[in-house]
């Protein structure tokens, strides 16, 4: 009797097991490795076959966005605003530290699905019941914005005196400073070796809200 090889059952694909993928790929080996054959052979299928879920590779990028995003925690609604913005900023360095690679994504490219916008329409609802108007609250939810999407980016790619460029031949080292020319920032170094960056994001998320709260009052 001939013994019978099982069939490998492969799970369905979905937009939704696309997407975990893709973001699997982006997380392991950055932006520039997704491609539509690269990621089905990682879901073990012919790249034709993930176009019955996502049409084309600016779909796949802007479900990437959505995917990452719906990571966001909504804040706590009985705490005031200006804990409720803490919570969300915090909770956007969280994510942004988790998929270093979408943060620049995130950062350059306008969200182009539904549910991409909930985070955005959250914050909103947050700033005008504040009592920020229109303009300002806006202007206060990008201010935020820009400042957690900055510092994620710089905390994870590279401030100078704490990571070294993967790209560079030579690396500037602070020995190679002039101390007529640079004498702060010499001085600073073991300061900035040693810095605590929870802590310095905090300390600028509390510059920010106090700024915020003036405005309002």
């Amino acid at each position: 009797m001939t013994k019978r090889t099982p069939s490998v059952v492969r799970r369905p694909l979905s937009r939704e097991a696309v997407l975990a993928a893709a973001l699997d790929l982006v997380d392991r080996e950055g932006l520039g490795a997704l491609s539509m054959r690269k990621l089905g052979a990682e879901l073990g299928v012919e790249a034709m076959s993930l176009y019955n879920h996502i049409p084309n590779k600016s779909a796949l990028l802007d479900g990437l966005i959505e995917r990452v995003v719906g990571e966001l925690q909504p804040p706590d609604p009985n705490k005031g605003w200006t804990e409720q913005a803490r919570q969300m900023a915090r909770s956007y360095r969280k994510m942004a530290i988790s998929h270093p690679h979408v943060v620049a994504l995130i950062a350059t490219r306008p969200f182009n699905t539904i549910a991409a916008l909930d985070p955005l329409e959250r914050a909103l609802r947050l700033l005008r019941s504040a009592g920020f108007d229109q303009p300002s609250a806006l202007h206060a939810f990008r201010t935020l914005v820009s400042f957690a999407t900055g510092y994620t980016l710089a905390e994870t790619e590279g401030f100078f005196g704490e990571h070294v460029p993967t790209d560079a031949e030579e690396v500037l080292q602070p020995k190679d400073l002039d101390p007529d020319r640079f004498p702060y920032l010499i001085e600073m170094i073991p300061t900035i070796v040693a810095c605590d960056h929870d802590e310095e994001f905090e300390f600028a998320l509390d510059v920010i809200i106090e700024g915020l709260r003036s405005k309002l009052s």
